[in-house]
């Protein structure tokens, strides 16, 4: 078009100069190119447009032309100027600037021909109305798309060849990083290390990634993050998003990945093509180069813990995750008739399970159906039965394994002192080399060099307290417990503070499916278990009879209940009962009114009534406490340090306490001789612990009295002259001298 072929009603309407770079980097570096595009201001006046009809757009500088208009906010008001016919014409540097996409470039031209908008960029005028201009507008758009299509294959071709020989460098995970020449190193901070040792060790002890997250957060842990552009290390609380990166990223197994996650194209919500980067199976990834560098774990045990999550998700290829219910066989019951996954079904109100295969197709009957209880009774006595003659060795190994997680949490904490230590020892060094007279610096500083140190010390507390509780050795008492468990593994399993999850990851262990038969007609229930091995089982088991109440009372309880029906009333028996944490077979806590119909069902006569024992002496904890004239926190107190004789006919029971005459003119308050002593002093000139005189005064070897001490009862011991003169002077107390 002939510059001279502009009409009046062109000049008449605006000149809009359209100015785009495609990245932020352009922007700051390249000033040049903006330069170049902001003149066309000038070409515009040249062609005749005054001063206040000229405009420049530059709303899009650091966007891609290969973006949606959708995305452009500058490309967006550009089209709703033209179709407006508020636009005379439209100039850039290139008609590249303006798209490269022919969906959207030719969305403009339709729109400019319609208005009568011009087109120019450096090489020339065009008019869309007119053929020759538009056939050129359009080879333009073209060859403009082809460019960027020609410029990006080339540039991934290049990434792929040198993925293919594991030197091209991208962002790294933590725990990783580039080194100068190009390799791929593990990072030189010993707490990034052993903090990401630790997650893999974790999710081996627990087996699932909420499980991992839960029991670091209660901890404490924190975990390694690596933001920004700059990939700044930080660290934070683990969250499942961050921990499933780490656990399913090949890397941490020594291996060089490359496309594991890859730009897919789709269709929105409004029908129009969308990209968005998705995970790809492995088997579409670009590269894969085992032993590629120095690994946190080895292959084999990656591996192992990827076919745990992909097992953690339910499907029907898999059990999924063990769960918080009870049924010990979820997702391991097959349906001997269809061969689907059966479904576990709980009652609301009590801890009955069910075990049901509906079908999928609605409107069917069910496959079949029973009750659960009888079955996993049976499966779980072949399963201690071959888990019994190893109790001890796991035992032992499990004991290993808590060491050793105790040695790299104790790592982890010391590691985390390190750090704060070394931030404080950097704002201190930052706060001493600043200018004492600059105090617009010097108050920052000084705030930061504060706020360091409170982050050290309380670091420290915590730190102490974590290795405190990780350093305290097992007691004589537990390990002859542990021992037991071990010898009897029965015990160990049904013990209350084993979680049902426990139980389900070591049936999975060893079982791995469990096809069941229960045709409605049959009175047994036929299951053959399949081992891991590859051996099956066959076992039977009875069905529940209709009309039989399944709510039926522990025998121990009903023991109990007959032990204290003569001694307490239905009121006293169910507050210990509750005390104790037991309940009623249907779940529910106990009452007078389910106590009395508990013993009704049994044929337990009722007692006295919470009335006293026969004998003088016998007293409640509150009528020992009124007669010695103390709190009953002391009787009870005294009762277990041997000053006084009690006992209760079951934990959570009343106190019977004797309380004899001797007993209360030892142990009330009275006036004492000079030459008694108190307690301490008493222990200085024995050369004796408190308690063991404690001890020898319940034995009678010692004479001792209660007196009254500025408002409250202390002891008063008679020492011997002849032990006063055996003991050294040195354990005399000087006040006392």
């Amino acid at each position: 078009m002939n510059p001279n072929d502009i009409a009046g009603h062109h000049r008449s309407r605006l000149a809009l100069i359209y100015v785009r770079q495609s990245s932020p980097h352009q922007v700051l570096h390249h000033r040049e190119s903006q330069h170049r595009q902001r003149s066309f201001q000038q070409r515009a006046a040249d062609l005749g447009w005054p001063a206040e009809r000229i405009s420049v757009i530059d709303e899009d500088l650091g966007q891609s032309a290969t973006k949606r208009y959708q995305d452009r906010t500058g490309f967006q008001n550009m089209v709703a100027e033209a179709a407006l016919g508020h636009l005379g014409i439209i100039l850039s540097l290139e008609l590249s600037r303006l798209s490269r996409s022919n969906q959207d470039w030719y969305h403009l031209l339709d729109i400019c021909a319609v208005t009568r908008t011009l087109l120019a960029d450096e090489e020339g005028l065009y008019d869309p109305r007119a053929y020759n201009d538009r056939l050129l507008l359009g080879l333009k758009g073209t060859m403009s798309e082809a460019e960027i299509h020609i410029m990006k294959q080339r540039l991934v071709e290049a990434m792929h060849s040198k993925a293919k020989r594991g030197e091209f460098c991208f962002r790294l995970p933590p725990g990783y990083e580039w080194d100068e020449a190009g390799r791929m190193v593990k990072t030189p901070d010993e707490q990034v290390r052993s903090a990401i040792e630790l997650m893999f060790a974790r999710f081996e002890q627990w087996g699932t990634i909420h499980r991992v997250q839960s029991a670091m957060s209660e901890d404490g842990l924190q975990v390694p993050i690596v933001s920004g552009p700059r990939q700044r290390l930080r660290w934070g609380r683990p969250d499942y998003a961050h921990l499933r990166r780490i656990l399913t990223h090949p890397i941490y197994a020594g291996a060089y990945c490359y496309g594991r996650r890859q730009v897919e194209q789709f269709l929105d919500a409004d029908q129009r093509p969308a990209k968005k980067m998705r995970d790809q199976p492995r088997q579409q990834w670009h590269v894969l180069i085992r032993d590629h560098h120095e690994a946190y774990v080895s292959w084999e045990r990656f591996e192992r813990i990827q076919r745990q999550i992909q097992s953690n998700r339910k499907s029907p290829s898999g059990p999924g995750a063990p769960r918080e219910g009870c049924a010990l066989l979820q997702g391991l019951i097959l349906c001997g008739q269809c061969g689907r996954r059966m479904k576990v079904l709980y009652n609301n109100r009590s801890a009955h399970i069910r075990y049901c295969c509906v079908r999928p197709q609605a409107g069917l009957p069910v496959c079949q159906d029973f009750a659960g209880r009888r079955l996993e009774r049976g499966v779980e006595e072949l399963v201690l039965e071959a888990l019994q003659p190893v109790g001890m060795e796991a035992m032992m190994e499990a004991a290993a394994d808590h060491a050793r997680a105790c040695e790299a949490e104790r790592a982890h904490w010391q590691q985390r002192v390190e750090r704060a230590r070394y931030e404080v020892d950097l704002a201190r060094r930052q706060y001493e080399a600043v200018d004492p007279a600059n105090r617009l610096v010097g108050r920052e500083l000084e705030r930061r060099f504060e706020n360091a140190l409170q982050g050290l010390e309380e670091i420290e507390s915590k730190t102490k307290a974590q290795i405190e509780t990780m350093d305290r050795p097992l007691t004589e008492e537990e390990q002859q417990t542990l021992k037991s468990y071990a010898e009897q593994l029965p015990r160990l399993w049904h013990a209350p503070t084993t979680p049902a999850q426990e139980r389900k990851r070591i049936v999975r262990c060893l079982i791995e499916t469990v096809v069941v038969n229960a045709p409605k007609d049959a009175a047994k229930i036929q299951a053959e278990v399949h081992w891991i091995g590859g051996q099956a089982t066959t076992i039977e088991v009875l069905r529940g009879r209709k009309g039989v109440n399944r709510y039926v009372a522990d025998p121990e309880l009903v023991e109990l209940i007959r032990q204290m029906a003569a001694e307490f009333s239905d009121a006293q028996m169910a507050r210990i009962l509750n005390r104790k944490g037991l309940r009623t077979a249907k779940g529910l806590v106990f009452t007078a009114y389910r106590v009395s119909n508990l013993r009704h069902s049994y044929g337990i006569e009722s007692g006295t009534a919470g009335q006293k024992q026969q004998s003088k002496d016998i007293h409640t904890a509150d009528e020992a406490a009124r007669l010695l004239g103390i709190h009953r926190s002391t009787v009870t107190r005294w009762v277990e340090v041997g000053l006084l004789r009690g006992s209760q006919m079951t934990p959570g029971a009343p106190w019977r306490v004797r309380v004899t005459e001797e007993d209360r003119r030892r142990l009330s308050v009275a006036d004492s001789a000079d030459g008694w002593r108190p307690l301490k002093g008493a222990a200085q000139m024995l050369g004796v612990s408190q308690q063991t005189v404690l001890q020898r005064i319940k034995a009678g070897e010692l004479q001792a009295v209660r007196v009254h001490v500025r408002r409250r009862s202390a002891w008063r011991i008679l020492v011997p002259e002849k032990t006063q003169n055996q003991v050294p002077l040195l354990l005399f107390d000087r006040s006392n001298s």
